[in-house]
């Protein structure tokens, strides 16, 4: 992965200069993106290009936590906003009128309701989210069971609310991060500076690490792999070569050409939502 990440950097230094929202110039490199930014160095120069652009786009600091750049081994790149940056691009928006919560009931029946107004519609947006459908799980080495992630068992009433709010953010104000391609699921808050995590990463764990981190190891998404594997033996794509050619119709911005076949253990959630709804379109 090192090595990788240091040949990218030789053949191409990639950079973008922009000013942010209050007009502080960001400059952003390759390098940076390779050694501070992502979460693993073998993300491609096609990745690094699209992240860079998606700042300068979207006029995000990195640094400040605002966007980051999930990379784990032969998974594609995801572009993650921040929680706190779609709130606060709401609140920018000359129609924002403020926006209620209300957290109910107990684990596991727990629901928090979300209300945003907006100056310009007469009626507002209101998201409810249960408990079960949002709460963040990894698997216990120990007894092999599902567990909340840390963030989610310590404090599972504002990481509910946090959920609601911003569903119910993005759908009043769509276009508060421009055509970024961000999941739901994806708007949270992230402490990459998590030293136990940080460590994990150094010591050669890092998907354990970014499962900590993300939450992206739920009991939904581990159902759904193990549906789109049936659909893979269903249709006999039992080879690599014949996955790559249904990757690169499902993404065709991405680029597939070194992916392993352990490509899916590593993919995103909504990744996987998009190759099954492909192959159940298509036709044997």
């Amino acid at each position: 992965m090192e090595l990788q990440g240091q040949q990218l950097q030789k053949s191409k230094e990639l950079a973008v200069v922009y000013s942010d929202e209050k007009g502080q110039e960001i400059k952003l490199t390759t390098s940076d993106v390779i050694k501070y930014i992502s979460t693993d160095e073998s993300v491609s120069e096609k990745e690094v290009f699209t992240f860079l652009n998606m700042c300068k786009y979207l006029k995000l600091n990195p640094f400040l936590k605002e966007i980051y750049l999930i990379k784990y081994k032969d998974s594609p790149a995801t572009f993650v906003i921040s929680y706190q940056t779609l709130l606060k691009r709401a609140e920018e928006n000359k129609n924002f009128d403020g926006y209620e919560t209300e957290v109910k009931g107990k684990i596991p029946n727990m629901t928090a309701r979300a209300t945003v107004y907006r100056k310009d519609r007469s009626y507002p947006v209101k998201i409810t989210v249960n408990y079960s459908e949002a709460v963040k799980t990894v698997m216990d080495r120990q007894t092999k069971e599902l567990r909340p992630t840390n963030m989610w068992k310590n404090m599972p009433e504002w990481m509910l609310r946090k959920v609601a709010l911003a569903r119910a953010l993005k759908e009043a104000f769509p276009s508060a991060i421009g055509n970024a391609q961000v999941s739901v699921s994806e708007i949270v808050d992230i402490d990459s500076d998590d030293k136990r995590v940080q460590e994990e990463i150094k010591e050669g764990d890092g998907q354990k690490a970014i499962d900590e981190m993300y939450g992206v190891s739920n009991k939904e998404a581990k159902e759904r792999k193990l549906k789109l594997y049936e659909i893979l033996k269903e249709k006999k794509i039992d080879t690599l070569s014949k996955v790559k050619e249904i990757l690169k119709s499902v993404f065709p911005n991405t680029n597939f050409d070194k992916a392993g076949k352990y490509v899916f253990e590593n993919m995103p959630d909504d990744r996987i939502r998009k190759v099954i709804e492909y192959l159940k379109e298509t036709k044997e």
